[in-house]
Protein backbone atom coordinates (compact mmCIF):
# COMPACT_ATOMS: atom_id res chain seq x y z
CA UNK A 1 0.00 0.00 0.00
CA UNK A 2 1.23 3.48 -0.87
CA UNK A 3 2.16 5.97 1.85
CA UNK A 4 0.24 9.19 2.45
CA UNK A 5 2.99 11.14 0.69
CA UNK A 6 2.84 8.82 -2.32
CA UNK A 7 -0.96 9.09 -2.51
CA UNK A 8 -0.64 12.86 -2.53
CA UNK A 9 2.00 12.77 -5.29
CA UNK A 10 -0.14 10.38 -7.33
CA UNK A 11 -3.23 12.60 -7.01
CA UNK A 12 -1.24 15.66 -8.05
CA UNK A 13 -0.08 13.82 -11.19
CA UNK A 14 -3.31 12.00 -12.06
CA UNK A 15 -5.43 13.19 -14.97
CA UNK A 16 -8.38 11.20 -13.61
CA UNK A 17 -8.39 12.71 -10.09
CA UNK A 18 -11.95 13.65 -9.15
CA UNK A 19 -12.36 15.21 -5.73
CA UNK A 20 -15.10 13.88 -3.50
CA UNK A 21 -15.47 17.52 -2.45
CA UNK A 22 -16.12 18.81 -5.99
CA UNK A 23 -18.44 21.80 -5.84
CA UNK A 24 -17.97 22.26 -2.09
CA UNK A 25 -16.81 25.55 -0.61
CA UNK A 26 -14.14 24.59 1.92
CA UNK A 27 -10.80 26.33 2.33
CA UNK A 28 -8.97 23.14 3.40
CA UNK A 29 -9.74 21.17 0.25
CA UNK A 30 -7.16 22.77 -2.04
CA UNK A 31 -4.33 21.73 0.27
CA UNK A 32 -5.60 18.17 0.55
CA UNK A 33 -5.18 16.75 -2.95
CA UNK A 34 -4.70 13.04 -2.30
CA UNK A 35 -6.06 9.79 -3.65
CA UNK A 36 -7.89 9.38 -0.36
CA UNK A 37 -10.13 12.28 -1.45
CA UNK A 38 -10.73 10.98 -4.98
CA UNK A 39 -14.00 9.50 -6.22
CA UNK A 40 -12.01 6.60 -7.72
CA UNK A 41 -10.46 5.60 -4.36
CA UNK A 42 -12.50 2.86 -2.69
CA UNK A 43 -13.19 2.10 0.97
CA UNK A 44 -10.75 -0.80 0.54
CA UNK A 45 -8.03 1.82 -0.20
CA UNK A 46 -7.72 0.89 -3.87
CA UNK A 47 -8.00 2.94 -7.04
CA UNK A 48 -10.98 1.53 -8.93
CA UNK A 49 -9.34 2.44 -12.25
CA UNK A 50 -5.97 0.98 -11.16
CA UNK A 51 -3.77 4.05 -11.64
CA UNK A 52 -1.81 4.37 -8.38
CA UNK A 53 1.01 1.96 -9.26
CA UNK A 54 1.21 3.18 -12.87
CA UNK A 55 1.57 6.81 -11.78
CA UNK A 56 4.02 5.94 -8.99
CA UNK A 57 6.25 4.18 -11.50
CA UNK A 58 6.05 7.12 -13.91
CA UNK A 59 6.89 9.79 -11.32
CA UNK A 60 9.67 7.64 -9.83
CA UNK A 61 11.24 7.19 -13.27
CA UNK A 62 11.02 10.94 -13.93
CA UNK A 63 12.49 11.85 -10.52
Amino acid sequence: MASSEQLQAVAENCSQFRSVYEGTFTSEIGANCTCENCKHFTKAHKCDIDLVDKILIKITDEG
